[in-house]
């Protein structure tokens, strides 16, 4: 019973461990919104750093870093196969999400939506 419960913490534990999302594309939408076009788009080294123990975001998008707190998460219910986190930090809020297969990333703000492909080197840090 102590291997099981031992097991149970320690699998928990490596979720909650920070993820390190590598970009390979972003694309940049800004107002007024049209579905599957983009303003900006580009390959340059951008990177997102999720630790939901610690509740924070850090999103690089080329020579920008920005930095939230996690303010809410969960299941994104118009599609299941995504999961919503609500971010926030002395600009205001933005809705972020991330597909199960961890290969796209949306961060929606209220006048640039911003549309990320990941490639397979997305990792846990350890």
């Amino acid at each position: 019973m102590k291997k099981i419960m031992f097991l149970l913490l320690l699998s928990g534990s490596l979720y909650a461990q920070e993820q390190v999302f590598n970009v390979q594309r972003y694309c940049i939408d800004e107002q007024p919104f049209k579905k599957g076009e983009c303003n900006t788009v580009g390959n340059e080294y951008s990177f997102v750093f999720l630790d939901t123990q610690k509740r924070t975001v850090v999103f690089f998008l080329t020579a920008t870093k920005m930095k939230y707190k996690i303010v809410d998460s969960g299941v994104f219910s118009p599609d299941k196969n995504y999961a919503f986190y609500t971010l926030e930090n002395e600009k205001g809020q933005v809705e972020m999400r991330i597909n199960a297969q961890n290969t796209k990333i949306e961060f929606l703000y209220p006048n640039t939506h911003v549309y990320l492909t990941v490639g397979k080197s997305t990792k846990a840090v350890r």
